[in-house]
């Protein structure tokens, strides 16, 4: 039998002696005991327990701030929503460095997925009107790591800011911000052929039976992709894809090209999307460490999905910004299964007095 005893809140006291030393001069001297070294907040109640734990049940669980208070409130703990928005601010600040140096591993990658998606938030006028930002997510699927960096904006210029001075492989959907990359030699830019695929398959389910074929065969790919291993070699990769991928994606591109169809109609707008990407689409056959698409950036945009359902806006581009941040960190402690709770709360202890040069060591991987 697995029994369950629900999670408790109790208070820690710690008590600080003082003590006080008569001088031969008459004059008294006071001394006291410093407080732990381990307390992330020497000024407030929370400690490093009930911080994270409060982290996660946001980032990770979902959970919005008031059904935590209210959580609390079951054991007769009454905290204010205000208080907590102050301890997540908090806790942002200690991880800002360690999230800096993430941010740096990913600009040194060589090869990054990126992808946006769009989160609600709140104005700080008069008016507080709400407005549309945007998450920047950067994955190197190689390393396991993500860097998420938000944006009140989806232009081009954002992605200059954020990757620096980035080189090697960018593996991109079709959005025209992307085609930033095509104006450096420092950058290969390649496409998604998930995205091809889709396009396809709505012509397919929209009436256009012969698309049918070009997603059977855009499957052959994917079914040559399911016979490597982890472990396989790069280049063996490559002369596999040579022998087997280019015969079929060369058969596609002659196909798309000999079509004659409206250009607004559902398979009209899948070859376009086809040909005008047939260069980006090619590119990850010349590489055997490149992938077949972006998936896996696209299944790191969920949780996100997901709290946006929950917690419904940022209450400003700061709290954006730390959404941003949070989550970085979570997606990369479970690329690397690593428990989250466990490695923030420890990080939280630890962080004010751990080497400079040595803060690598607290990130979530293995």
């Amino acid at each position: 039998m697995l029994e369950c005893e629900p999670a408790r809140l109790y208070v820690r006291r710690i008590i600080r002696p003082r003590y006080v030393k008569e001088q031969e001069n008459g004059d008294s001297v006071f001394s006291q005991s410093a407080l732990p070294s381990h307390l992330p907040f020497p000024k407030s109640i929370a400690s490093a327990s009930l911080a994270a734990q409060m982290i996660i049940s946001k980032f990770v669980d979902h959970i919005p701030i008031h059904r935590f208070i209210k959580q609390f409130e079951r054991q007769d703990v009454y905290l204010k929503n205000t208080t907590l928005i102050d301890l997540q601010k908090k806790v942002a600040d200690k991880l800002t460095p360690l999230f800096e140096l993430l941010s740096q591993k990913i600009k040194k990658s060589n090869y990054l997925q990126m992808d946006e998606s769009t989160i609600k938030v709140m104005g700080t006028g008069k008016k507080g009107k709400a407005h549309q930002g945007y998450m920047w997510y950067y994955l190197d699927p190689k390393e396991k790591i993500l860097s998420i960096h938000y944006a009140n904006g989806r232009d081009r210029k954002y992605l200059k800011e954020h990757l620096g001075d980035f080189k090697g492989y960018a593996q991109t959907d079709g959005y025209k911000g992307y085609d930033y990359f095509e104006n450096t030699t420092a950058i290969t830019h390649l496409n998604c052929w998930a995205h091809a695929r889709r396009y396809f398959f709505k012509a397919y389910k929209g009436g256009y039976k012969p698309a049918s074929e070009v997603v059977n065969l855009i499957s052959k790919l994917y079914e040559l992709e399911k016979t490597f291993q982890p472990d396989t070699k790069a280049e063996e990769i490559q002369l596999e894809r040579e022998k087997y991928a280019t015969p079929i994606i060369n058969k596609l591109f002659q196909w798309a090209k000999e079509q004659k169809v409206l250009p607004k109609t559902d398979i009209g707008v899948a070859i376009t999307y086809f040909l005008n990407h047939e260069k980006g689409l090619r590119e990850y056959l010349k590489n055997g460490e490149l992938l077949i698409d972006n998936n896996p950036i696209e299944n790191k945009i969920r949780p996100l999905a997901i709290g946006r359902k929950n917690y419904m806006f940022a209450g400003n581009e700061q709290g954006a910004a730390q959404i941003a941040m949070f989550y970085s960190f979570f997606a990369t402690a479970k690329m690397h299964d690593v428990e989250p709770y466990q490695w923030l709360k420890n990080t939280l202890e630890i962080i004010d007095d751990y080497p400079i040069n040595k803060l690598e060591e607290l990130l979530p991987v293995k």
